[in-house]
């Protein structure tokens, strides 16, 4: 069945909810549907730990039901975000866990932090800095008859929008794309470092809030996105919940 949206009014820049209304709703199916929605979110939703979707939580009362959630980016997972350099890092040490699944980097550093994903991925913690922006690493040699250090190399370090990363490589044959040297820059390199790709729109929660509708009987029309003061807001536009 496909998946089905309806129409969002976004009352806050920084929701931690979405609500719909509907009027006439007793709390008893109010519950059902709040409950249906939250079990679909937390369903969809992408998870590592499951921690932010064990946090998604169940709103309703007479006239209204939603979802609520507690961690900011769930709503960035779920309506998607631009790609951006990642300047707020510069100067900055980064804890980033990554995929370890042949256990070469438990090896490397077997007192590193390990987690286990919900998806079943194994993962160790790692470290790494993010230099100020604009510094440069230099080489230097000592010349052996004037004892005179001499520069060798000046490259830009590891700051959010250096130049010069090449994230991925085409494959060796057979997997090479076709029409593509092997070990040719892949397209999709973005050209400096710690670049964050952006996140592609999953829209999770109106999906899920309209889906719980259907199920009981109601008229998904449109989803209120807001924080606490929502009811408020839902009155300057005319809706009466209660």
């Amino acid at each position: 069945m496909p998946q089905v949206e309806v129409p969002e009014v976004h009352l806050s820049a920084h929701p931690d909810r979405m609500i719909m209304v509907e009027k006439g709703l007793a709390p008893g199916p109010a519950r059902q549907a709040a409950l249906i929605a939250v079990r679909d979110v937390r369903r969809k939703m992408p998870k590592l730990s499951g921690a932010a979707a064990r946090r998604v939580q169940p709103l309703y009362g007479r006239g209204y039901f939603g979802v609520q959630w507690a961690d900011d980016y769930v709503w960035y997972q779920d309506h998607g975000t631009r790609a951006f350099t990642m300047r707020s890092l510069a100067g900055k040490t980064i804890p980033m866990w990554i995929d370890d699944p042949t256990g070469m980097e438990r090896e490397k550093n077997p007192k590193a932090k390990t987690r286990t994903t919900a998806s079943g991925k194994v993962q160790v913690l790692i470290f790494r800095r993010a230099a100020p922006i604009g510094a440069r690493r230099k080489t230097y040699r000592v010349d052996r008859k004037t004892g005179q250090r001499i520069l060798v190399s000046d490259k830009p370090m590891s700051y959010p929008g250096a130049p010069g990363r090449i994230s991925r490589r085409e494959a060796a044959q057979p997997w090479t794309t076709p029409g593509r040297r092997p070990g040719a820059i892949a397209p999709g390199n973005v050209g400096v470092r710690w670049r964050h790709p952006g996140l592609h729109p999953r829209s999770f929660l109106n999906t899920s809030m309209t889906a719980a509708a259907q199920r009981c009987g109601l008229v998904a029309q449109r989803v209120y996105v807001g924080d606490r003061g929502w009811r408020n807001f839902v009155r300057l536009h005319g809706e009466d919940f209660k």
